[in-house]
């Protein structure tokens, strides 16, 4: 398939000899005004421009403006065509964004080369722009695949499965866009994405803790309750040497850090390891922690049974004692009350099969 060419001139002379000299081997599009030209590539898209810079009403990079202005034509390839000699307007015009110049009058090999060179260029980046897209989707894919084992190391020895991975996923995401759309001077949408890809890691800490005190059915006696809250340390140093392995490279598993030290922190400073409280609590822990406990309500633990979503909700917003509105960042809190259907649609859907 023959590829495009849309040659732009005043003059209509021009416009048949560029014609003449590139149909062999593209198919021409014709216009003598940008204005023209314009409502052409509205609906048939060139592969790449020859335009005329000095053209009455709208010249050359009057049309070059616009069409960079424009998402569907930003990306075009334009190739200005002039008799000028002026150096300033050949340097602008490259400075807006053409590619190239071609002088009158025209010597068809330069032309062709010019034109052939260029189109034979964009299409490698487009190659490689898909390559790299390729890679970094696969990338993305090992990664997540690396977050959900070590989730999983460490929830299958707290006996729960990896729906409740998926939940608290979900959830997070769910509860961080709409945080993003609601407070976006609180967070934005990419970092959004990144809380929820991290969330799983949560627990990770829980790797460090034994399993007679994961697995115990009862209360936990003091001292095991201190060992327990040891899982959020634990999970932040776990995290903070994994980055050490990679060379500190990824900034984005601070998120991972603080969303495993800090998701059993409280607003109101009661909560641990550290007894942060308001603004000092990251605002990944401060999502996380919400979700956390609501999957906690829903689900069956080997201490307690689960809760139906009405229970659930009565104790995050009203408390019982154990568990109080005050705990969590009220506009975390807020959004939870607008999401609190979908929320209840995710535990009912991915149930899984934690013991009672």
């Amino acid at each position: 398939m023959k590829q495009t060419i849309m040659i732009v001139d005043d003059a209509e002379i021009n416009l048949i000899m560029l014609g003449e000299i590139m149909r062999s081997e593209y198919t021409i599009l014709s216009a003598n005004s940008g204005k023209e030209a314009i409502e052409i590539m509205k609906n048939d898209l060139p592969d790449i421009v020859l335009l005329d810079l000095n053209m009455p009403e709208m010249n050359g990079l009057d049309v070059l403006q616009h069409m960079k202005a424009d998402p569907a034509l930003a990306s075009i390839l334009v190739i200005f065509v002039t008799a000028e000699t002026d150096t300033y307007l050949e340097e602008k015009g490259l400075d807006m964004g053409a590619v190239d110049y071609v002088h009158k009058p025209y010597n068809e090999k330069i032309i062709k080369f010019k034109v052939r060179n260029h189109l034979e260029l964009k299409a490698y980046r487009d190659r490689l722009e898909d390559l790299v897209q390729v890679r970094t989707q696969q990338l993305v894919a090992s990664h997540e695949a690396i977050i959900t084992s070590m989730s999983l190391l460490a929830e299958q020895r707290d006996k729960v499965t990896g729906d409740h991975l998926t939940r608290i996923k979900i959830s997070t995401s769910l509860l961080a866009d709409k945080l993003a759309q609601v407070y976006p001077e609180l967070l934005s949408p990419s970092d959004a994405k990144q809380i929820a890809l991290y969330s799983p890691l949560h627990d990770v800490g829980k790797i460090a803790i034994p399993d007679a005190i994961l697995g115990k059915p009862g209360k936990l006696t003091q001292e095991e309750f201190e060992i327990m809250k040891s899982h959020t340390s634990n999970g932040g140093n776990i995290l903070r040497e994994t980055n050490t392995i990679l060379d500190g490279s990824n900034e984005e598993l601070q998120f991972a850090i603080e969303i495993s030290e800090g998701h059993h922190e409280r607003f109101d400073g009661t909560g641990y390891p550290k007894g942060l409280s308001g603004e000092s609590i990251p605002i990944a822990a401060r999502i996380v922690s919400l979700v956390d406990v609501y999957d906690a309500l829903r689900n069956a633990r080997p201490y307690k049974d689960s809760f139906t979503h009405e229970e659930s909700h009565r104790i995050i917003t009203v408390g019982d004692g154990r568990t109080m509105p005050e705990h969590f960042d009220p506009r975390v809190l807020k959004i939870y009350e607008m999401l609190q259907t979908e929320l209840d649609k995710v535990c009912t859907e991915y149930k899984g099969t934690e013991p009672a």
